[in-house]
């Protein structure tokens, strides 16, 4: 539901200006809108932001941001938020300055976010309980969407083919926090906590990492 409530753009613009701090002038949709798609792969937006700053200028403008919104601190350390670029390694005062970053939101420690607009959004995500102009409004389009036979079908489709997914086997979700994790230098035993990942296909995929890197 989660994706087919932000592909609307009154929705999504003033939750990603909160979230970012940022004055977005427009947003556009990589793929026509027109197609929406509901399988057990799409839990996702994703939106080319136009952002507006004092003096600048559109081609200027290369800052690429993934925005995670997690229940669970997958990293541990009580944080309600985590902001990450690209760094080496070996020295990590050096960036690599490609404008690059990832940012985790841990929506149940929504209590710690000083922010009250991103606050009673991380809220909303944790206790549905919608207590400001912007939850409500993302309310009442997941009861419009409900109340929507044709919407409320194709998407109850999309629960039952995410529950089979899931039974197969692990989740994209959770390979991808490994990987994450992996790229932190997180130790094994608490990617396999928080991944819910076995030991050996922790290492597995540590494996793989390292023979990437090497070739």
């Amino acid at each position: 539901m989660f994706g087919l409530v932000f592909s609307n753009k009154h929705i999504a613009k003033p939750f990603i200006e909160h979230l970012l701090n940022i004055k977005i002038d427009h947003l556009e949709t990589p793929i026509p809108e027109a197609v929406l798609s509901y399988d057990a792969e799409h839990k996702g937006v994703r939106y080319d932001v136009f952002a507006l700053s004092k003096g600048g200028y559109y081609t200027s403008l290369k800052e690429q941001y993934v925005i995670f919104l997690c229940p669970m601190d997958i990293f541990g350390r009580g944080l309600p938020c985590y902001h990450f670029e690209n760094r080496a390694s070996e020295d990590p005062s050096i960036t690599l300055g490609d404008l690059s970053y990832k940012n985790f939101y841990i929506f149940k420690r929504y209590e710690k976010f000083t922010d009250p607009v991103v606050k009673a959004y991380m809220k909303y995500f944790a206790t549905r309980n919608a207590d400001s102009r912007e939850t409500k409004t993302i309310n009442d389009q997941v009861s419009l969407y409900k109340a929507d036979t044709l919407i409320r079908n194709k998407y109850m489709t999309y629960e039952i083919d995410l529950h089979e997914s899931e039974e197969k086997g692990k989740t994209k979700a959770q390979v991808e926090t490994a990987v994450t994790m992996l790229a932190d230098g997180e130790p094994v035993e608490k990617i396999v906590k928080y991944s819910r990942l076995s030991e050996e296909e922790v290492l597995k995929l540590r494996e793989s990492s390292m023979e990437s890197a090497t070739k």
